[in-house]
């Protein structure tokens, strides 16, 4: 019976990564049945579970986030501070509704126990933001898992909000320029 796991396991293994590959952005296929989408989720390492959560995270599949972040989930960025996965959902689909495309470049991951630190390269399209060209932000993540149930229990993001929002804002961006360069930055 054992056996039968294992190599049920290795199929879905073999089977993810098939139909990641096979898909140039990386993106789970739409055809595949939601419970099928959920069961490969579920296998992945954590660290890969973050990456492909973030690059296919739209406004339209929130749903994934039932099967990424725990239902008593806090999360704060420099913008919000959020509790519960409800809650969480609502902050991403006001966030995502302007937003063309979003893609998550990570950097370095660093796992230690149930929480992972990762760095990583922010490229946003909204049209709302730049004139509708792409701006891309540097930042990192403090995630930290729930033991019992593998889900995010904690998720703090640090960004500089000024490099993402403010400067690219057409008043306000030109005075933010303004002063960082009296202040000596590029």
């Amino acid at each position: 019976m054992n056996l039968l796991k294992n190599l049920f396991f290795v199929f879905v293994v073999v089977l993810n990564i098939t139909l990641i590959n096979a898909n140039e952005d990386n993106s789970m296929p739409e055809k595949l049945p939601q419970k099928l989408q959920k069961k490969l989720q579920e296998k992945l390492p954590r660290k890969e579970k973050i990456i492909k959560t973030f690059n296919e995270l739209r406004k339209d599949n929130l749903h994934i986030l039932d099967n990424f972040y725990h239902q008593d989930l806090e999360f704060i960025d420099p913008v919000h501070s959020v509790k519960g996965l409800a809650a969480m959902k609502n902050y991403y689909a006001n966030m995502y509704e302007n937003v063309k495309d979003i893609r998550f470049d990570f950097k370095q991951m660093v796992e230690e126990g149930n929480q992972i630190i990762a760095t990583w390269d922010m490229t946003l399209t909204a049209s709302s933001l730049n004139s509708g060209e792409p701006v891309t932000v540097s930042g990192n993540s403090h995630v930290t898992f729930d033991p019992e149930t593998d889900l995010v229990i904690y998720h703090r993001d640090y960004f500089d909000m000024g490099a993402f929002i403010y400067e690219h804002v057409p008043v306000l961006g030109r005075v933010i320029l303004y002063i960082k360069k009296k202040l000596g930055h590029k």
